[in-house]
């Protein structure tokens, strides 16, 4: 029997067994990295000297990947009532940001889990979804009227034709997908000219809070998490495949996430600890620039 390895109280053991190892940075293809964090064996963190990109060497082949996944909606959405009702919330939000550069046409939610985020979505849209959980895509068809849009597969062989999508959405998905590079090319493909490519709900990790905590920043993850990606990162890959920045955000102030008294307490808490050398275990409250959510746009 395989010993567990526990993260937070999660054990990882069934993830461990049959991985890759991803030594080369895929944004600048450096070979001079670092440890970014400690992880538990065989995890390991590390980070382009070069471009400060940030990445799990030790990654989970596809097919243990998606055991992860699969009935994701189920253990980590759905069966959390008060973490639901802050992400619609959060919808809104995102919705928002992105309503002020496209308010119709034809979009695609990759990796749309239960396609949350594509209801709340003005009716303006066309709206369709690709999502690798099973379950998730039987929730999208059973509840929403564009659930016949809403593919179960992976986006990089979808047949999609090239051109087809006015927006291409991925919300809390690029951090999760094996070659995102290639994704990200796919995505451009996709997109007809002028079309707007959102990432969104998306770990930043130039933020304060991933540089103070690293394993204990809670967007943190060794199997969820494998690519943590920045703003510069981002727009470097985009700019590769024909796209350039349009707009950002960071949202924290005036979500559901935020207690700014606690946060702020927490992270100041953090600051001295490290200045004096003390060991914490805190795991890092929800903070300003810790997530983002960035419009790009093809040309």
């Amino acid at each position: 029997m395989t010993a567990p390895i526990d993260f937070r109280g999660e054990d990882l053991a069934p993830y461990a067994n049959d991985f890759v190892c991803v030594d080369d940075c895929i944004v600048c293809q450096s070979k001079v990295t670092a440890e970014w964090a400690s992880t538990p064996f065989p995890f390991r963190a590390i980070k382009c000297v070069d471009c400060g990109f940030v990445w799990m060497q030790t990654q989970p082949k596809r097919d243990s990947l998606q055991k992860y996944y699969s009935d994701y909606i189920g253990r980590r959405r759905i069966s959390d009532p008060i973490k639901m009702k802050q992400r619609s919330v959060q919808y809104q939000d995102d919705k928002n940001f992105l309503q002020r550069f496209v308010r119709s046409g034809r979009i695609l939610d990759v990796g749309c889990n239960g396609g949350f985020f594509l209801e709340c979505l003005d009716n303006s849209f066309e709206k369709h979804g690709i999502e690798i959980d099973a379950s998730a895509v039987k929730y999208a068809q059973q509840n929403y009227d564009f659930g016949v849009n809403v593919l179960c597969g992976d986006v990089l062989e979808a047949r999609y034709p090239d051109g087809k999508f006015d927006v291409l959405v991925m919300r809390g998905t690029i951090e999760h997908v094996t070659r995102p590079i290639k994704v990200i090319e796919r995505c451009s493909k996709l997109l007809k000219t002028g079309g707007l490519f959102y990432i969104t709900a998306t770990p930043n990790v130039d933020s304060l809070a991933a540089e103070l905590f690293r394993d204990r920043w809670s967007l943190f993850h060794p199997v969820q998490n494998l690519w943590h990606f920045s703003p510069h990162t981002l727009s470097s890959i985009c700019q590769s495949f024909g796209m350039t920045f349009v707009s950002s955000t960071f949202p924290y102030l005036g979500t559901a996430y935020e207690n700014r008294r606690v946060d702020l307490e927490l992270m100041l808490g953090e600051i001295v600890a490290k200045e004096s050398n003390i060991s914490s275990k805190r795991i890092s409250p929800p903070f300003y620039e810790s997530m983002m959510s960035i419009i790009f746009k093809k040309i």
